[in-house]
């Protein structure tokens, strides 16, 4: 029988949505996180909570997934890179397998519909006080 510890995951969501590539715009979301396409940055997104929520911080689990909504030519693939700072910067681009490099990976930034899930720990390291969520 597993431990007190794994009994329950103290884990919260604190917010998710689902991203419009395109325009940035969140169809579904909640807690009111927003969603911030980068001008002329195809494939930028910046991500803020609210204040009520407070700023990102260490204990934030981030989760973001790509939607294939490439239209009728197929799959193209796309790899993410998240960056942490007191909002979160989401970065898409293309991960397709051509070019002359080795690996032969190209890095054009595009545009990508997604969604996003943030979770935070509620469990506070010993001798520290409760996380707020």
């Amino acid at each position: 029988m597993p431990g007190l510890e794994f009994s329950h995951p103290d884990l919260a969501v604190i917010a998710y949505a689902e991203v419009d590539g395109a325009t940035g715009a969140a169809t579904r979301l909640n807690s009111g996180i927003n969603i911030f396409k980068v001008p002329f940055a195809p494939g930028s997104y910046f991500l803020t909570l609210p204040t009520t929520l407070g700023s990102f911080d260490e204990n934030d689990f981030v989760f973001v997934q790509a939607k294939n909504d490439v239209g009728g030519g197929g799959v193209s693939p796309r790899n993410v890179t998240v960056y942490n700072f007191d909002y979160k910067a989401i970065l898409f681009f293309d991960g397709s397998l051509s070019g002359g490099s080795t690996p032969p990976v190209e890095t054009t930034n595009i545009d990508t519909s997604f969604f996003v899930m943030i979770l935070r720990t509620t469990i506070a390291a010993p001798g520290t006080p409760p996380l707020p969520v």
